[in-house]
């Protein structure tokens, strides 16, 4: 068994995700954004699975804004976790007064004994987060102790086409962005949610809108009117460099490098009604 230093895994992230760098990402995402599609990226996550009235956890919550957007919209109780906590506070701050009830952010300095209940959880999510755990056992160990019985874990994460190896274009992003990323094939992730106690009710590729996002985001960075408050966040040669990383998600994505996927799981064992 490899062992993980998840301290040292977690120093990498936050150093990695510097708050120039979360400033630079939302330029190119939108306000409090940090992953790709916007208000609609945070629908897909979820498809038709109702939100209303519901207990949600964000793994990843960077500057809150998916936080934010569905406390507001599915007047949802929202927690979001983060391991930078810079992350956390800015996320805080952020919070519109009419939320102070409804989200909060909590520093995580680990994969286990997240300072929750056992079980108070409906959904826990996650989005474009988790390619940055090599192991993810202990994380999903964490959220089947969270999860009510009836409960959720919905991921869209990156998958490579050969686990363990990323292709050419997303090793010239990790080059660009200095990133860590970590590759795992479909059957791969899988095979590690069943082992954790978890069955996968659904996969669903998500690639398509992952390509046309990616085209959103550079013609953002892209458009003359935008250029100053991005030069106020990222230099010139930063802006370049960001556009070539986002068109290698492209190439990425439409040459079978990588994939954009949706799972579906829930926890094996503690009966309840059906989730759907």
């Amino acid at each position: 068994m490899v062992t993980v230093d998840t301290a040292a895994a977690f120093t990498t992230l936050e150093n990695e995700y510097t708050p120039q760098y979360c400033l630079q990402l939302e330029a190119a995402y939108g306000p409090g954004m940090m992953s790709e599609g916007g208000a609609a990226g945070i629908e897909q996550i979820f498809g038709d699975v109702p939100l209303h009235g519901k207990r949600l956890l964000d793994i990843g919550a960077g500057l809150g804004g998916a936080a934010c957007y569905l406390a507001a919209k599915y007047q949802a109780r929202v927690t979001g976790l983060e391991v930078n906590s810079w992350m956390v506070s800015e996320a805080t701050k952020r919070i519109p007064q009419e939320l102070k009830n409804a989200v909060d952010f909590v520093l995580s300095t680990s994969n286990s004994n997240w300072p929750m209940a056992s079980q108070s959880f409906d959904i826990i999510y996650s989005k474009g987060v988790l390619t940055h755990v090599s192991d993810k056992n202990e994380l999903f160990v964490e959220c089947r102790r969270l999860l009510k019985a009836d409960g959720l874990l919905i991921i869209t994460d990156w998958l490579s086409s050969e686990s363990k190896k990323w292709g050419p274009n997303v090793a010239r992003l990790v080059e660009l962005e200095k990133l860590s990323l970590f590759a795992e094939s479909e059957s791969g992730y899988c095979a590690t949610l069943e082992r954790n106690g978890f069955s996968v009710l659904s996969v669903r590729d998500d690639s398509g809108s992952c390509i046309e996002w990616n085209r959103q985001i550079i013609a953002r960075l892209q458009d003359p009117a935008l250029r100053e408050s991005h030069l106020k966040v990222m230099t010139e040669l930063e802006r370049v460099a960001a556009i070539e990383g986002y068109e290698a998600i492209i190439h990425a994505m439409e040459q079978g490098e990588a994939r954009m996927v949706n799972l579906v799981a829930k926890v094996k064992d503690r009966g309840g009604p059906s989730p759907f």
